[in-house]
C-alpha cells in the first residue's frame, strides 16, 4: 500500500536522503541522460511534471517518458520542486513511465545494468505503452558536489526515488530542469536486476 510505504519513507528519512545525496563511487557511477520537459496544459493545474528522456544518439538513441503527478495538495510547480507542506521539503507521488516508439536500448540497458550493479539483468519480454510508479521526493533541490554526488547545499538538481513493479525495487532518479540533464543511480545492489527488467517492458 503507498499509504504504508510513505509512512515508512517519512520516519526513515534521515537515513534515506544522506544516502540519496553521498558522493559517487568512482567505480559504480549513475547513468546520465538528458531530458526536456514536455508541455501539457491539460495536466498543468493538477500538478503534474512531464518529462522527455533521452539517451545516446543514432544507432543507440533511446527515449522515454517519465510522467509525475504529486499527492493530494503538494503540487509540483514551475520549476519541478515539489510544493510542500513541511520543512525538509519531502513528499510523495505517483508517476508513469511511457514508451516512445523508435528506440535502440540495447546500449542503454548494457549501461544500466552496471549502475545498479545488476548480476543478472535480462530483458521483458512483456511490451507495454506505460508502467506505473510510485514516487518519493527526498528534500530540496540540492547543487552537484565535486566528488559527483548531490548536496547539502541548495541548487537545481532534484532527487527522487522510485518505486517500480509488484516487487516495489528502488532505485534513485536526479534530475536539473535548468541544464536539462537526469541520472538513475543505484539505492541496493539487490534491486538492479529487477529495475532493468521492469523497466524493458516499456523501453524498447
Amino acid at each position: 500500500m503507498i499509504t504504508r510505504r510513505f509512512g515508512l519513507v517519512a520516519l526513515a528519512s534521515t537515513i534515506l536522503v544522506p544516502r540519496a545525496l553521498a558522493q559517487v563511487d568512482d567505480e559504480l557511477k549513475p547513468l546520465s541522460f538528458k531530458i526536456a520537459r514536455v508541455p501539457d496544459s491539460a495536466n498543468a493545474h493538477a500538478g503534474a511534471l512531464t518529462l522527455m528522456a533521452t539517451y545516446g544518439d543514432n544507432e543507440s538513441k533511446t527515449q522515454f517518458v517519465l510522467e509525475f503527478q504529486a499527492e493530494r495538495k503538494r503540487a509540483i510547480d514551475e520549476k519541478g520542486s515539489a510544493v510542500l507542506g513541511d520543512s525538509i521539503g519531502m513528499s510523495f507521488g505517483r508517476g508513469t513511465l511511457r514508451h516512445v516508439p523508435g528506440s535502440h536500448p540495447a546500449m542503454f540497458f548494457e549501461e544500466l545494468g552496471k549502475a545498479l550493479a545488476a548480476s543478472a539483468p535480462k530483458l521483458s519480454n512483456a511490451k507495454q505503452d506505460a508502467l506505473p510508479f510510485d514516487v518519493a521526493f527526498l528534500g530540496r533541490p540540492a547543487a552537484r558536489s565535486p566528488g559527483g554526488g548531490l548536496g547539502p547545499g541548495p541548487g537545481d538538481w532534484h532527487t527522487t526515488k522510485l518505486f517500480i513493479g509488484q516487487d516495489e525495487a528502488e532505485v534513485f532518479f536526479n534530475f536539473n530542469l535548468v541544464s536539462g540533464e537526469a541520472e538513475f543511480s543505484i539505492k541496493d545492489e539487490e534491486y538492479g536486476n529487477t529495475i532493468v527488467f521492469e523497466l524493458s517492458k516499456v523501453i524498447w
